[in-house]
C-alpha cells in the first residue's frame, strides 16, 4: 500500500487554495505573482501537486481532489467550472484580472459577489468591481460602489450584440459607480471606442497588457496624479470645483489654461474637451491633457489639434 503524501500547508498555501476555490483556475505565470517569488512558487506547486491539493493542466493550475476536500471540510466550498468554453474563458479572464488587480494594491470583487440588479434575463456583462479600498465591514452597497469602478473585459471575439447589452448595462449603473474600467483585448476596439458618452466621473478604456499594472500601483494613491500635475506646472495651480471631471486651472492675464490628468485613455473627458473646443464659447481657454505614455497615441488621435497633449514622465 502506497503511503499518501502529506503536505504541511502554510498561510500563503491556504490563501492560494481559497483563490482556486473562488475562481476555479490560475495561470502558472500568476502563481509566480501570487507567491511573489521567482523560484519558491515552483517548490510549493510541486509539493501541493504531489499531495493532490492541486492539479497542473496545460499551463494552468486547478484544485485537486484533496484541495476540494479541504475547502468542503471547512464549509468554504469551491466553484465548479463546467465544460462550456465561453464560461471557462470568462472565468479565466476574471481570475487573471483579480490576481493582477490585488497585486497592484487594489481590491477586486467578482461579479457573482456583487449585489447589482441586472434587470435582464441575460445575466451580468461586467466581470467585477474594483476599488482602491477594500469593502469595509458591513459597508452598504451604495457607499462602497460610490467610490468604486465597474469593470468590463472586451475580448477579441466580442459581438455587436454583446456590445449593445454592455451599453445598456453601463447606462443602468451610471448613477451607482464613480467610474468604469473597460479592459480591451484587441487594439482595433481601442481605436474605435464604443462607449464615449458615459456619465461616470472616470471612464478608462485600457489595452490589456502587463505595462498597465505599474500605473495602477501608482494611482492606488488618490493624490498621485494631482502631485504629478503640481510637479509639472508648479504650485500656482488651482483645482477647478463644480465639474465632475478632475481638472486644474492656470490663470493668465487674459486667458485660462485647463489641465486634465488622465492616467489611461478616458474618452468621455476627451469627448467633452472636443465639444468645448468646437463650441467656441470660451475662446480665451486653452486645454492641456497630461497622460501616460501608454495612452498618449490614443489621446493625440482622438483630441482636436488645438488641445495640447503632454506625456506624464
Amino acid at each position: 500500500m502506497v503511503k499518501e503524501k502529506r503536505v504541511c500547508l502554510r498561510d500563503r498555501d491556504i490563501e492560494f487554495i481559497g483563490f482556486l476555490g473562488e475562481y476555479g483556475s490560475i495561470t502558472n505565470e500568476n502563481v509566480k505573482l501570487f507567491y511573489q517569488s521567482e523560484y519558491y512558487y515552483k517548490n510549493r506547486l510541486a509539493s501541493l501537486a504531489k499531495g493532490e491539493i492541486i492539479e497542473r493542466l496545460y499551463g494552468k493550475v486547478v484544485l485537486g481532489r484533496k484541495g476540494k476536500s479541504y475547502l468542503n471540510e471547512r464549509g468554504l466550498g469551491y466553484r465548479n467550472i463546467n465544460r462550456d468554453e465561453t464560461y471557462k474563458k470568462r472565468m479565466e479572464r476574471i481570475s487573471d484580472v483579480s490576481c493582477k488587480v490585488h497585486l497592484s494594491g487594489w481590491f477586486f470583487e467578482p461579479s457573482w459577489r456583487c449585489n447589482i440588479n441586472t434587470f435582464t434575463q441575460r445575466g451580468n456583462r461586467f466581470i467585477g468591481v474594483m476599488s482602491r479600498e477594500k469593502r469595509l465591514w458591513q459597508e452598504s452597497d451604495e457607499d462602497y460602489y460610490k467610490r468604486s469602478y465597474i469593470v468590463y473585459f472586451l475580448h477579441q471575439e466580442i459581438t455587436p450584440r454583446e456590445l449593445k447589452y454592455i451599453d445598456k448595462e453601463l447606462d443602468r449603473n451610471k448613477n451607482n459607480f464613480r467610474g468604469v474600467i473597460i479592459f480591451i483585448e484587441d487594439e482595433w476596439i481601442l481605436n474605435h471606442p464604443k462607449f464615449i458618452n458615459i456619465s461616470y466621473c472616470e471612464n478608462y478604456t485600457i489595452l490589456y497588457q502587463k505595462e498597465i499594472w505599474d500605473i495602477f500601483k501608482n494611482i492606488s494613491d488618490t493624490d498621485y496624479m494631482k502631485n504629478r500635475i503640481i510637479n509639472i506646472f508648479g504650485e500656482n495651480i488651482d483645482r477647478v470645483k463644480g465639474y465632475k471631471y478632475e481638472m486644474y486651472c492656470i490663470k493668465g492675464e487674459d486667458s485660462y489654461t485647463y489641465i486634465f490628468p488622465m492616467p489611461f485613455a478616458d474618452f468621455s473627458i476627451m469627448d467633452w474637451i472636443n465639444y468645448m473646443v468646437d463650441s467656441g464659447i470660451h475662446s480665451n481657454i486653452d486645454y492641456i491633457v497630461v497622460c501616460n505614455e501608454i495612452c498618449i497615441e490614443e489621446a493625440r488621435r482622438f483630441l482636436k489639434d488645438k488641445v495640447e497633449v503632454i506625456c506624464l514622465i
